[in-house]
């Protein structure tokens, strides 16, 4: 290996030892503080760092092993719920903010001409997927309605890359209209083609692969495994001239539905971590502070120009798409900032001499100066979302739910619900809570929580919350009658519906089981359980010894301790 890449590599594992505890301490985002290292230690500043193809090459893998995560956090079965958002929202975003930017760089600051202005609008249509899904993940987002849209959004942007940089060349050779609509719709199906194929094998492979390598017990084969198949998916799509980070997020959406995500995001984590840290330190490096500054007028007027029209135009859209204004206005801004997609349409731009080397580069600035404020455009959208008032129904509006599907509703938000709520979302699990009390309600919705005021007895408010789309019901509502009035309604309206329910105790329990309840957890009978067993470990009986005899007792439906207890 190069001395020079050694030390890139040295200078980069030192920054990521000291940029990681500072931004805790600061309770800051990383990608902030990498942002500004690297401008600080790149070629415009200290020169620490060189700006070279290996970095670049590494940098890249960060993204791939972003969007892999993130598609272990989403499976087939729940991009299905989001795909009408995915060809809705999504495609109307890229198209309108791109005609638009398009319009202000040709008419209101005629600064490029028109196939160039073209080309740069779309490239700005899009937003930073790994800066938006990186923050979501660290919130605990990705299952929040704001969440699932601006993935759906993001979904899109990295396909609309695909027909944009066939486009570049076409417009730059000056092909006609007709062989710039051919050459597209070629380059499209081929894609959809190869994308079906790689999927469709995909799905046959890795589940066998994945079963092989684990019964060999061996850590780094499975770790080897994982990365054969993030990297060579990403190889496939690329090399059939798709997104390489498209093709990396397939990979996680195939392994989602096995039973082998969890151990793979274990051992994937803290590679992308580093990679994800030297991406954004790269991204930082593309930052001249001074040019920018020379110009600072010019720049903040580009900045705010992109921000805003974005915000605007996210926003519109999504109330257009019935959902309430907080989620509006959330969207727009968490999306507002341009993304990594673009540094590498306005580099084929320049190839094609399209655009010129200056506004490249000037333009390459604001959408970076762009990305560093991702951090601080997502506070404020959360703060938005979070003003009840800007809600047109602050209830239950039928907006915030009606793109759940196969989701968990959780009645009751006491300290049970919310137990239940806190994993669901850890897990990126999409849930709406219902609970009758206002204050309580109002309290979890200013966090953030999908938690909706209405009393669950009712059929308007079941079909608010989407109970004929959910998969689950989880009843924690204290009142032990109402929950024997409302097992058997529920049963009775939604069959398919799986019902969860606390009770008090063993009788309770059966008659709950007798009204179509799908699982019941007599509180008293497992909380004993769960003394016992503690009481166990501590006088020397081993683990599996002790958890062993628990099971016993719930396969037999408690019926030990139930005996005693039903005579009480």
């Amino acid at each position: 290996m190069h001395h020079g890449i050694i030390v890139d590599l040295l200078i980069f594992l030192a920054i990521a030892v000291v940029v990681s505890p500072a931004c805790h301490r600061l309770k800051i985002s990383p990608v902030l503080g990498y942002l500004i290292a690297g401008s600080i230690c790149g070629p415009v500043g200290l020169g620490l760092i060189a700006d070279n193809e290996g970095t670049r090459s590494l940098a890249e893998l960060g993204i791939v092993f972003l969007l892999f995560m993130i598609g272990l956090e989403l499976s087939w079965e729940r991009l299905k719920v989001i795909r009408h958002f995915i060809f809705g929202l999504g495609s109307a975003q890229v198209l309108v903010s791109g005609l638009a930017a398009a319009v202000i760089l040709t008419v209101v600051l005629p600064i490029l001409p028109v196939k160039g202005a073209v080309v740069v609008g779309f490239a700005l249509a899009f937003s930073s997927t790994a800066f938006v899904l990186q923050i979501l993940s660290e919130r605990g987002q990705l299952a929040s309605q704001s969440g699932r849209v601006a993935v759906a959004v993001l979904i899109l942007q990295d396909l609309a890359v695909v027909p944009l940089l066939v486009m570049i060349p076409l417009l730059g050779s000056g092909a006609d209209g007709w062989t710039m609509l051919v050459g597209m719709t070629t380059a499209l199906s081929k894609a959809a083609v190869a994308m079906t194929v790689i999927f469709g094998l995909a799905r046959l492979a890795l589940r066998p692969l994945f079963r092989a390598v684990a019964a060999t017990r061996s850590p780094e084969v499975f770790v080897a495994a994982a990365l054969l198949a993030v990297i060579g998916t990403s190889f496939a799509t690329e090399s059939i001239g798709l997104s390489h980070s498209l093709g990396a997020f397939l990979a996680g959406v195939m392994l989602a539905s096995t039973e082998f995500r969890h151990q793979v995001e274990a051992d994937i984590l803290p590679i992308r971590g580093l990679l994800m840290g030297l991406f954004f330190l790269t991204v930082g490096m593309t930052i001249d502070p001074a040019a920018l500054l020379d110009d600072l007028p010019r720049t903040l007027l580009g900045v705010g120009t992109l921000l805003g029209l974005k915000t605007l135009v996210l926003a519109g859209l999504a109330l257009a798409f019935r959902f309430p204004l907080s989620t509006a206005m959330h969207l727009g801004l968490l999306l507002a900032q341009g993304g990594e997609f673009a540094f590498v349409v306005l580099a084929r731009a320049q190839q094609n001499q399209l655009i010129g080397n200056v506004s490249g580069e000037f333009i390459t600035g604001i959408v970076a100066i762009s990305m560093a404020l991702t951090p601080l455009l997502a506070l404020a959208g959360e703060a938005v979302g979070r003003l009840r008032r800007l809600d047109s129904a602050p209830a239950l509006a039928d907006g915030e739910t009606r793109d759940l599907d196969n989701h968990v509703i959780i009645a009751g938000c006491g300290r049970a619900g919310q137990i239940v709520a806190s994993i669901l979302r850890d897990r990126a699990i999409a849930y709406a809570a219902i609970d009758r009390e206002p204050l309580l309600v109002e309290n979890l919705r200013k966090r953030g929580e999908p938690v909706f005021y209405g009393d669950i007895r009712k059929l308007e408010v079941l079909k608010a919350v989407g109970a004929e789309r959910a998969r689950a019901v989880v009843l924690t509502i204290d009142s032990g009658s109402s929950r024997e009035k409302l097992v058997p309604r529920l049963h009775a309206l939604f069959p398919h519906l799986r019902i969860m329910v606390r009770a008090r105790d063993r009788r309770q329990a059966k008659g709950l089981e007798a009204g179509g309840a799908t699982e019941v957890v007599p509180e008293i009978l497992e909380g004993s359980l769960q003394l016992t067993g503690h009481v166990l470990r501590h006088m020397g009986n081993p683990a599996e010894e002790v958890q062993s005899l628990l099971e016993e007792y719930r396969k037999d439906d408690y019926a030990k301790l139930a005996l005693t207890l039903d005579r009480d």
